[in-house]
């Protein structure tokens, strides 16, 4: 009787996650670094935003780290104890529906809101009264000055990307400087759409 041989199992690595999915590089994810690639200082911004209030801006264009900062601040906020709340816009006719969200945040808290420049000017001095009858701070991201005071603006550059990249899981050699060069290049340094350009670089290249 000729002996039966199992038959052998071929095995094949799981490939490895593109490091560019929204997974870990959604805002919040990653701290924010400024154009040069430095981390910012968290925790002196969020002394200057209460100082500063009740209402200060973060300006920059799309894809520019907006979000990534005001979450960072907003979290850090929460860590010190401090009542926090984040709200987002979506249109201009948001203006009530914020005007509302304020009236009902617990005094004294740290309100980030994004989107602020869905919003028409006229509604910064509606939420400019809100914040100061109730005593919050309110971090609103905006792309335009917006007659309030800046407490940051954001740039993008390829140092920084190739700064958020490193901070990423590894992309096995597959992606170099030129490609984010010319990531940014081609999105004219919107980091968000840069990253999602890196993602098909990182899948066509591991197929």
């Amino acid at each position: 009787m000729t002996p039966t041989i199992p038959a052998t199992r071929i095995t094949r690595p799981a490939p490895a996650a593109n490091p560019f999915a929204t997974r870990f590089t959604r805002p919040g994810m990653i701290a924010p670094l400024d154009r040069a690639g430095r981390p910012i200082d968290v925790p002196a911004l969020l002394d200057r935003a209460i100082a500063l209030g009740p209402l200060v801006t973060i300006e920059g264009p799309h894809g520019s780290g907006k979000s990534t900062l005001h979450i960072a601040l907003v979290r850090h906020a929460a860590t010190q104890g401090r009542p926090t709340a984040c709200l987002r816009s979506t249109s201009a006719s948001d203006v009530w529906r914020m005007a509302a969200a304020l009236g009902a945040i617990p005094r004294g808290a740290l309100v980030g809101l994004d989107g602020g420049e869905r919003l028409p000017p006229g509604a910064f001095v509606l939420i400019h009264a809100m914040a100061r009858l109730r005593g919050l701070v309110v971090v609103a991201t905006v792309h335009r000055p917006m007659r309030l005071p800046v407490l940051a603006r954001c740039h993008t550059s390829p140092t920084l990307l190739a700064a958020i990249i490193d901070r990423l899981p590894s992309h096995g050699g597959r992606i170099d400087r030129a490609d984010i060069d010319e990531a940014l290049a081609r999105h004219s340094g919107d980091v968000r759409e840069a990253l999602f350009d890196l993602y098909d670089r990182f899948e066509q290249r591991r197929r």
